[in-house]
Formats: C-alpha cells, structure tokens, sequence
C-alpha cells in the first residue's frame, strides 16, 4: 500500500496518514483543496477505507495497485524499535504484533542491505510511525529504485506481487534521507504491517 534530519515534517506527514483524500486520475482531492500529481488512480483512502485502482505517484516509485480494504491504524513512538511495538501493544493488545516481532529479524537484515541501516540498535534517537492492521482484497506490485520521493528518502525495495516473485517473505522497502540521519521503513506481512521512521545521532547507511 507507504520527518527527519533536513525535513522537518512529523512521521505523520512523511507517511500521510490521517487525511481522507479522493483520487479521480491525476488530482488528489482533500479538505485543502486540489492537486495536481503524476499518477492515475480511482478511489478514496483515509480513516478506515483504503480502495484505490491505478497507478500510484511515480514520485515514489513504479507501482500499481487495486485494492479494497478496511484498515485500522496504531500511531506511536518510543526509544527503540521494540519500544515503539511495545507502546503499539499497550495501546490494545493485537496478536498480530507478535507477527511482526517475529519477523523483526529478517526485516532488520533486509533494511541493513537495501540501506545500509540498523533499525534494532539501542543507541538511535527514537523511533516513531504507524502499525496498521487491515482486511480486504486485491493485488498490489511495485518497485522502488532509490531516487528520492516526494517525502525526501531514497526507497528501495518491492512490494505485493513483485515481491512474492523475488522469494521475499516480507513486502518492504527502506531508504535514507538526504542527510542519511533518518530512515524510513515500510513493511507488511498477510494482514498486518508498519510505516516507521528511525533517527541517528550520527550519519548512517551506504
């Protein structure tokens, strides 16, 4: 489905959450107004409702997708990455949690080779991002080559179908920022997935 060092946006405003948009070709229809954006797709996504057909921003990557779900989403933020799910879990304890935990090794090793980062060290600056939990259907592919989007991190990775043709177990992509103190990981499993930032105190990654 997708704040820090030189840009000072929220993880909030980096991964777009809580604002209903409606998407009619390439405008992008919200309480602020209209915009003009390269992509095509039809559908709304906010709230609860993700229902989306087309092409994505190719700003942030090559991707398409036709998808119908129910989403619900967990905000938080915490020292660590572990601290940051435990925080998600005290807000209501979702089982599916332990799905990602368990796969927070193979996650940190995909996000150590795409950017060169390690989100499970105990020294970064904090953690912050979105756990969403979602139902539905459809098929979703993309790619992310490593050019910057449009909220200033270099993503690189694959995602719905591309992703389960390469073998991976994980639908993810990852990148640094410009000033490579920040990183942004996107990753999902079957049902359940998270949109995080993590800070530096110093330069990371390739």
């Amino acid at each position: 489905m997708g704040c820090c060092g030189s840009k000072s946006e929220t993880a909030s405003a980096a991964i777009g959450a809580g604002n209903t948009k409606v998407h009619v070709g390439p405008l992008e229809i919200d309480s602020s107004g209209v915009v003009v954006k390269p992509k095509f797709n039809l559908g709304i996504a906010g709230g609860s409702i993700y229902a989306l057909a087309g092409v994505r921003d190719v700003r942030d990557g090559i991707a398409a997708e036709t998808l119908a779900m129910y989403v619900k989403s967990y905000a938080s933020s915490g020292k660590t990455l572990v601290e940051f799910l435990r925080q998600i879990k005290a807000q209501e304890p979702l089982p599916v949690l332990d799905d990602i935990i368990a796969s927070l090794p193979q996650i940190a090793s995909q996000v150590v080779e795409t950017a060169g980062a390690d989100i499970q060290k105990e020294d970064v600056l904090g953690v912050e991002g979105v756990v969403y939990i979602y139902v539905g259907a459809g098929v979703t592919a993309g790619v992310y080559l490593g050019w910057v989007d449009t909220s200033g991190y270099r993503m690189i990775g694959a995602e719905g179908t591309i992703a389960t043709g390469a073998g991976l177990g994980v639908t993810l992509r990852a990148g640094m920022n410009e000033d490579k103190m920040a990183v942004r990981v996107v990753a999902y499993l079957s049902n359940v997935g998270f949109d995080i930032i993590v800070k530096y105190p110093q330069p990371q990654g390739k």
